[in-house]
């Protein structure tokens, strides 16, 4: 196996999870390797979950106040409407800027980020299973071969059992 695709620590997802333990790994000197399986970085919560819901929701209320607060304050928004094009698209900035910010880290942190499916495959290996090929990654270091993040959780296969 080549140097290349050796690593101290090889992290599995890159949700809030993964990103910030592949970030402080290479803080503390390892060479680290990030598998994501999906297109983005960012996981779950940055690309479907938590963060579209959340801008979602702030734009929403901001329209309940205009359209229910506003007056109070003294400002008249006669005619208020919302535009469902220009809500997404809102939202879809948010999280396109916020996945620009995970890959600035990754890059700035010097962690190798491979795409594709990672999975334990023995002997201190981990395949990586993209469209029409496979990559394995070997670990060296003494810290866990591992960290496996995931919204979707799955429990390995027992130990010594």
């Amino acid at each position: 196996m080549s140097e290349e695709n050796t690593f101290d620590l090889i992290i599995i997802g890159s949700g809030p999870g993964g990103y910030v333990a592949a970030i402080r790994g290479a803080q503390l000197g390892l060479k680290t390797a990030m598998i994501e399986k999906d297109e983005n970085l960012g996981g779950t919560c940055l690309n479907v979950g938590c963060i579209p819901s959340k801008a979602l929701l702030h734009s929403t209320e901001m329209y309940h106040f205009a359209g229910h607060g506003a007056e109070a304050h003294g400002i008249d928004l006669t005619n208020l409407s919302i535009s469902i094009e220009k809500l997404m698209a809102k939202k879809s900035k948010t999280v396109d800027h916020l996945r620009g910010g995970v890959q600035h880290l990754m890059k700035a942190n010097k962690i190798k980020v491979f795409n594709g499916l990672g999975m334990m495959a023995g002997d201190r290996k981990v395949r990586i299973k993209e469209k029409n090929d496979e990559i394995y990654l070997r670990h060296l270091g003494s810290v866990p071969l591992a960290v496996l993040c995931a919204a979707r959780g799955t429990l390995p296969p027992q130990i010594g059992a």
